[in-house]
């Protein structure tokens, strides 16, 4: 493998490797960075423990850090301290404390290390929300300085710069991945001596007195025809797919996320079932939704203008999706003029409200159909197995109930 073969690499939905010979392997993310990995035998014989260490970082976002050349040489630098008796595994970890020094390395460098496993554990939406917090507002600010110089009193004075500009919300996020770069450097490179010593913590002095508020949804039965009126005439004059995402939302009131990454192979057209897989669920279980007539029409519809594509809400214009964007049918029922009245996520309190209101069914159908996670394990268990002919004919009458009060496919 030349150097040009390591760059052309693809990215995939799923972390996987590519050998380069000689037990040298590069490790591609999700993300789009590439790391170097060595897969040895310790001790050097047949009764040696299969074991991979992390070389280096072949690349991440801000280009190309350790190419081929270096990472084979770095390889065999090890390879020859494994002859001798001592594991590269240990001897890297010395190294990168005692010789390099965890006090040179940059908050970036950690940041994106860790990020790198981070992002293989998430969803890919959380994933990606998050690489824009460091990309964007963490790294340009803290980026360069080596992690130990960063002080608790400049993570406080961050956290406040944002308060004061009036994003007390999105300081405490922003804070809180730090945290969580600092809490990596901690356990893998023994940055102090506790978490305690976080430099980003939670404490008393953390706390921007922000207060959570419901995401809004229409929970008066009176406001929801006209709703349904005005989303069947898309009298905002919205693409015709994202109309339709809206519809679709209020029939299977799946999370935005989940919703738009639907893809064809999800869809089972003969059982009538979507299949919502873990990596797109808050719960990271797989999910199943049964799809009503209407819902299947609407598909349908889709499948006309996208069948061809992987995903259901295909858009070639998107930059970070191959699919409308989460927020895009939010977007749209903003332009319905339901603005601070009415969002994406507002028609899963809709269904859990009017679900029991106007057609009688329990709190517990409907959750498991949100798929709430139940702290009773036991019930918990049966998400998937039981309760399907129940939470069928839920969907069923919830899909008539909005088809009866202006919902129009």
């Amino acid at each position: 493998m030349t150097e040009s073969d390591v760059k052309a690499l693809p990215v995939k939905d799923t972390r996987y490797v590519k050998s380069t010979g000689q037990g040298l392997y590069v490790e591609i993310h999700p993300n789009g960075s590439k790391y170097w990995v060595w897969q040895y035998l310790f001790p050097p014989s047949k009764k040696g423990k299969r074991e991979s260490i992390h070389i280096g970082t072949y690349c991440n976002d801000s280009g190309v850090v350790m190419p081929l050349k270096r990472a084979r040489e770095e390889k065999n630098r090890l390879d020859v301290l494994r002859k001798q008796g001592s594991n590269p595994k240990l001897e890297k970890s010395k190294e990168k404390e005692e010789v390099t020094g965890i006090g040179s390395m940059t908050f970036e460098e950690i940041a994106w290390e860790w990020f790198g496993d981070y992002s293989t554990k998430k969803r890919p939406t959380t994933a990606a929300d998050v690489k824009l917090k460091l990309k964007n507002q963490i790294i340009p600010k803290f980026g360069k300085y080596p992690i130990k110089q960063i002080s608790r009193q400049e993570c406080i004075k961050f956290l406040q710069s944002n308060v004061s500009r009036g994003k007390p919300e999105q300081g405490r996020k922003l804070l809180g991945v730090m945290r969580q770069v600092f809490n990596y450097a901690i356990d893998i490179y023994s940055l102090y001596s506790s978490s305690d010593e976080n430099p980003a913590r939670s404490s008393e002095n953390t706390r921007t007195g922000h207060v959570s508020k419901p995401r809004p949804s229409l929970t008066d039965w009176k406001d929801i025809p006209p709703f349904l009126v005005a989303l069947s005439e898309n009298n905002c004059g919205g693409e015709f797919q994202v109309n339709i995402s809206v519809k679709l939302a209020a029939l299977v009131f799946l999370r935005a996320s989940s919703l738009v990454s639907m893809k064809w192979t999800d869809v089972d057209w003969n059982g009538k079932m979507l299949t919502t897989p873990a990596e797109f669920m808050k719960g990271k279980r797989e999910h199943l939704t049964p799809l009503s007539s209407a819902a299947l029409e609407l598909l349908r519809r889709l499948e006309a203008i996208n069948g061809d594509e992987e995903w259901v809400f295909y858009s070639p214009r998107g930059k970070q999706y191959s699919h409308i964007t989460p927020v895009t049918p939010n977007h749209h029922i903003t332009h319905l003029g339901y603005q601070g009245k009415m969002c994406l996520h507002g028609f899963r309190a809709m269904a859990m409200t009017h679900g029991r209101e106007q057609l009688g069914y329990s709190q517990e159908i409907i959750s498991l159909q949100l798929a709430h996670m139940n702290k009773d394990k036991i019930i918990a268990a049966y998400d998937r197995s039981s309760f399907m002919k129940e939470r069928t004919k839920f969907m069923n009458s919830w899909s008539d109930l909005l088809l009866e009060n202006g919902l129009e496919v």
